[in-house]
């Protein structure tokens, strides 16, 4: 599982060192890096993201947006493994999609982790840090079910 934030760096050459809870996680596993909602990255097991996209499929909704949603994630994901050093290298489309360069923060999300700008990661933690607007949030998601 894939949990906590870390503040790490990527180098010249689009390397980034993996947390190293997040390597015992990941262990000789493929990962794959893809684009995300909210100009993020995402990082997934390949078999985290098979069963991802399996999901996609049993949302409801056309046949067309599902395909549409796919095709975002699918067309710009990059696998990739760790190398000797616990990094991973981030093709320059993901980095330049994410605005990625130099300082980066990491965020765990159980079955996955994310890659922020940290300028963006800075506004999404304003929105998490309202406790009573994240517990309202959570009760209309309750009624939903």
């Amino acid at each position: 599982m894939f949990l906590g934030k870390y503040s790490h760096t990527i180098d010249q050459k689009g390397r980034l060192i993996i947390p190293a809870k997040y390597r015992d996680e990941i262990g000789n596993l493929k990962l794959v890096v893809v684009p995300w909602w909210e100009e993020n990255l995402s990082v997934f097991t390949q078999e985290g993201f098979r069963e991802y996209v399996k999901s996609l499929d049993e949302l409801q909704g056309s046949s067309e947006t599902r395909r549409r949603i796919k095709r975002f994630i699918t067309s710009g994901a990059d696998e990739c493994r760790l190398d000797a050093q616990g990094r991973i290298l981030l093709n320059q489309e993901l980095r330049r999609y994410a605005h990625l360069s130099g300082d980066v923060i990491l965020t765990g999300n159980m079955d996955s982790f994310e890659i922020w700008n940290p300028d963006v990661w800075a506004g999404i933690e304003e929105k998490l840090a309202d406790a009573d607007e994240m517990r309202s949030e959570l009760e209309s998601l309750k009624q939903l079910f």
